[in-house]
């Protein structure tokens, strides 16, 4: 009897040993190859969204003027307001300085003068303007501040785009305005620069040239103008200035 338990004993004691040792010999489990490895290094988090490098971008598209990457709404009562207090923290990328303002073809020319108005109060010297245009015209013109030319010749060139998209040309102190017809997909500008030209050629003491347009017409016209002065060949106008009014065609504009 005491045998047949010994036995039994250990018979259970060789089953248990060879099931921990088939149990040891399984082999282990296959690894995900698409898992990353267990000792790759996390990422410390992030507590913020990096801040972009270099100076602010400021912009017009044609949805309104963005200062960085936030954008203003500036058809909102307070749109002004809002539009001056992102302009104010990024003062020390504009005060003295040469500021680049990219603007679509399609914005409003209204928006346009509020961004150039919040600059110059902020102490541009001058507003770059990069806005797409004809292959054949300058991508950038240099604006100088309104406030800056306020003592112009009477006898300066202003040219703008009229609401049927004809153009109106005169001198500064006011007279009879010299109107074009429109072309075939905006402003005719070789009869424009035409006139242009004739009008500068008759005030040799001054190279301005002030730009705007009727309530509508879109800015990218109003970049052409001031553009295609560029090529003229018997007159030089390298002094940009968008009027902060709208004037009236062939009335004085004041300064």
């Amino acid at each position: 009897m005491l045998l047949r338990r010994s036995l039994n004993v250990s018979v259970v004691a060789l089953l248990c040993s060879a099931f921990l040792s088939v149990a040891c010999d399984d082999p282990p489990p296959k690894k995900n190859p698409f898992a990353a490895p267990s000792d790759t290094v996390k990422p410390p988090p992030m507590d913020a969204v990096p801040t972009p490098k270099g100076p602010t971008e400021f912009s017009v598209t044609s949805e309104g003027p963005k200062v960085g990457f936030s954008p203003i709404l500036i058809e909102k009562q307070d749109g002004k307001e809002r539009l001056a207090k992102a302009l104010e923290e990024e003062k020390k990328d504009i005060d003295g300085k040469d500021v680049p303002l990219a603007v679509d073809r399609k914005a409003k020319l209204d928006w346009v003068m509020a961004m150039f108005e919040g600059l110059y109060k902020l102490g541009a010297t001058h507003i770059v303007v990069k806005t797409e245009t004809r292959p054949s015209f300058h991508p950038t013109l240099s604006f100088t501040p309104q406030s800056k030319v306020s003592s112009a010749p009477s006898c300066s060139v202003v040219a703008i785009v009229l609401k049927d998209r004809g153009t109106a040309v005169w001198k500064l102190a006011g007279g009879t305005a010299t109107k074009r017809s429109k072309g075939f997909a905006g402003p005719d500008l070789s009869m424009t620069g035409e006139t242009i030209e004739k009008r500068a050629g008759a005030c040799k003491d001054s190279s301005n040239i002030f730009l705007s347009a009727d309530e509508g017409i879109e800015w990218g016209l109003v970049y052409d103008i001031g553009a295609s002065t560029k090529e003229l060949e018997k007159v030089k106008l390298d002094t940009f200035i968008l009027l902060q009014e709208r004037p009236v065609a062939g009335h004085k504009v004041a300064l």
